[in-house]
């Protein structure tokens, strides 16, 4: 099959969108599909990939930025030229609409939903722009010959703008790196010094919407935790100065191995986000067997529902509510590795007993396929044919 992505982001950004389309595109490489990925950059290591770069702007102001992509007529050229089979829109926001719209009537559509825009708008200060938003992501997605979500939370947030029939893309996790018996003792010492305190390990864009902020008090409050941040991002610098002298540490971009022995060296992971329709870290964290402390939303419940290593914050919870949750949960996983016997074989043990590893990254893109792409195929078959054999005229 001959598969045409179109995303607003890409490689060599670092976020769980990108995560998930680039391990999609090397599984669709792997079982010998032909890839095109228009966006507004390029620089993909998966071998055998066409890119094609369209029009961009960065807004300093907005999302530490990051070039976004704006309507582009190269983009309808580059597919026209790969003769896709299938094209699938990623996220659609300012190029991918426009897209969208114009590449539906020649091809097989397959519109995803990743993030939620509206609401990212308003930690921007772009709150007004709600409704644009919303009207755009209907007429976008009900040109769709399939619409998909990465989660039920995704699929009702469309439901609420008045978009149905949204199909689920399956969630996906390299099993591989993310696993109970990984060792991370190389890491440790780069994510807190005192190896006698819990390291509590936050992986992801350090922004607003992420509740960076949330973690500040980690850091600072007794009983002492230390606060291992991983990823960068416009509120890096700040959160920096916020957190000068204390227990904190700022480790960059993690890749491959190093990101997978972080999960692997810490004690709990943190998430804060209420922006987040999925959480890919919260996958990772439990196919490591690693305990999670997270924000109580929908998103946390939805995706961590029957962890046995879940611990969830209320969001009034004060500043001794996230610190009481991770001492708690790295407590607990302590006293399991004991119960296993004690020390590195007990916490591989403890890790694997709780672990839920979802679908690798082969299964979860073989259904894509089958159950996505080839039923886009079919229905705009259909719906192709019936647009030709409408008389002139007719609407």
């Amino acid at each position: 099959m001959r598969v045409a992505l179109v995303s607003e982001v890409w490689t060599p950004e670092v976020d769980g969108l990108v995560t998930r389309l680039e391990s999609t595109v090397a599984e669709l490489r792997r079982a010998g599909h032909d890839v095109l990925v228009v966006a507004p950059t390029t620089g993909t290591d998966v071998p055998g990939v066409v890119e094609r770069r369209t029009r961009g702007v960065r807004i300093p102001f907005l999302y530490g930025g990051r070039r976004w992509g704006v309507p582009d007529a190269r983009v309808a050229r580059a597919v026209r030229d790969f003769a896709p089979d299938v094209v699938h829109v990623v996220n659609p926001v300012l190029m991918g609409v426009a897209a969208a719209l114009r590449l539906a009537p020649r091809h097989p559509l397959v519109v995803s939903y990743h993030t939620d825009v509206a609401t990212y708008a308003g930690h921007y200060h772009l709150g007004a722009g709600e409704g644009f938003v919303h009207a755009s992501m209907r007429a976008t997605y009900r040109r769709a010959d399939v619409r998909l979500a990465t989660s039920a939370v995704g699929r009702g947030h469309l439901a609420e703008i008045g978009i149905d029939d949204v199909d689920l893309w399956g969630r996906g996790v390299d099993t591989a790196a993310f696993r109970p018996g990984r060792d991370g003792s190389r890491l440790r010492p780069r994510l807190g010094p005192d190896p006698d305190l819990p390291v509590a390990l936050h992986v992801g864009r350090i922004a607003s919407e992420k509740g960076c902020d949330r973690l500040v008090p980690l850091a600072s409050t007794d009983p002492p935790v230390q606060l291992a941040l991983v990823g960068e991002g416009p509120d890096r610098d700040r959160l920096a100065r916020v957190l000068a002298g204390r227990r904190a540490t700022f480790t960059g971009v993690l890749r491959g191995d190093d990101l997978a022995d972080a999960y692997a060296a810490a004690d709990v992971l943190v998430f804060a986000s209420e922006t987040d329709t999925l959480g890919l870290v919260l996958l990772e964290a439990m196919a490591s067997g690693l305990p999670v402390v997270a924000l109580d939303t929908s998103t946390a419940r939805q995706t961590l529902e029957g962890y046995e290593a879940a611990h969830l914050v209320p969001a009034g919870a004060g500043e001794d509510g996230w610190n009481l949750a991770v001492r708690a949960a790295a407590e607990a996983a302590a006293r399991a590795g004991e119960a296993h016997g004690g020390g590195a074989e007990g916490r591989v043990a403890a890790r694997a007993a709780v672990a839920r590893p979802a679908d690798d990254w082969v299964v979860t893109t073989e259904h894509l396929v089958a159950d996505v792409y080839e039923r886009a195929v079919e229905l705009a078959g259909r719906r192709i044919a019936t647009s030709r054999r409408r008389p002139a005229g007719a609407r």
